[in-house]
């Protein structure tokens, strides 16, 4: 059957022209947009934390997620930035689009260890607050914030060597691009099996790791819950043990909330590994590639927006944070 009659295009659904369009979109408006927030939103964060003291686990550990995630909204700033200058009339192998190539390229590769980092640092969150649930007393002295620190530095240190053995044979490749008739630069002798190998088992066990937290979590918080409500029905608590409950109970909801957006946004890419795995039209090459290109440009947008949405948790859920956002900042805590 000819393609035409069926309304498909060599490309699958989406056309070159869609995608083109599409393109634009995210590249030159959503992404770029979305990483500024990510990146101012992660400066207050980092401020804000640093005031606060990192003498406590908690936010010693919001304090590099901050940092991670500010680093991530970085390199995909860089990578819309360079991407709109590579896309403007080539000028040459010396001139500034073909170094504008060469930073996008590296920019991508480059932002895989921040979001390592991220991974990590949300596991260790949500792992650690799992402990203290279950075994509340022991997590303590068990449990410090240098040995968190410690198993962050340890696996982010980890992601680093591997990236850098993945990703240390690669060299710039000039090509023509044979759908605009234009120089294109490629990165080449890139450890793809590997990197593939690395990046799925990562993301599944990160991903399994904390909806598990979250659950625990939930039903944790759903007991408390119910018991603080019978509490108050048949007496009046002591006040310090409230507050602690409830200082307890704030925590346990920021973490859950970081937790979940952490799942949703990292939902698409699960998705996108299972479709590659069960299509294998699905990528690069394939009749749909056109969808596997636009599905890794929406990835990275969905990556930025786990990178921003946290400020808006830490602020609502945390107390220490809302008054140390308004000291540092200038607005007057009553």
């Amino acid at each position: 059957m000819d393609n035409s009659t069926t309304g498909f295009t060599a490309q699958g659904l989406i056309s070159d022209k869609t995608l083109t369009y599409l393109t634009v979109l995210f590249r030159l408006v959503l992404n770029p947009g979305t990483a500024v927030l990510g990146l101012c939103a992660n400066v207050i964060n980092v401020v804000v934390f640093y005031k606060m003291g990192l003498t406590d686990g908690v936010t010693q550990n919001f304090f590099i997620l901050s940092i991670s995630d500010g680093c991530l909204a970085t390199t995909s700033l860089i990578v819309s930035v360079s991407y709109i200058l590579y896309t403007k009339v080539y000028v040459g192998v010396g001139g500034p689009e073909y170094t504008a190539q060469v930073v996008y390229n590296a920019s991508i590769l480059v932002g895989f260890f921040p979001h390592s980092v991220s991974m990590i640092t949300t596991i260790v969150i949500a792992v650690v607050r799992c402990l203290c649930v279950a075994i509340p007393l022991r997590v303590k002295i068990l449990v410090t914030a240098r040995r968190q620190l410690a198993v962050i530095l340890g696996l982010s240190s980890c992601a680093a060597g591997f990236i850098i053995y993945a990703f240390s044979p690669s060299r710039a490749v000039l090509v023509e691009n044979p759908l605009t008739n234009t120089p294109l630069v490629l990165l080449v002798d890139l450890k793809w099996l590997q990197i593939t190998i690395y990046s799925n088992v990562t993301s599944y066990i990160g991903f399994i790791t904390v909806i598990i937290c979250v659950i625990i979590l939930t039903i944790s918080l759903n007991r408390s819950s119910n018991f603080r409500g019978k509490s108050n029905l048949t007496s009046a608590p002591a006040g310090e043990q409230t507050k602690d409950r409830g200082r307890e109970a704030r925590v346990i909801k920021t973490v859950v909330f970081v937790s979940i957006v952490f799942i949703l946004c990292n939902l698409p890419g699960i998705a996108i590994t299972l479709i590659g795995l069960l299509v294998k039209e699905f990528s690069s090459v394939g009749i749909y590639r056109n969808g596997n290109l636009l599905s890794l440009i929406i990835l990275e947008l969905f990556t930025v927006i786990n990178a921003t949405g946290n400020v808006f948790i830490y602020y609502f859920f945390n107390t220490r944070y809302r008054i140390t956002f308004y000291a540092v900042f200038g607005k007057k805590s009553k």
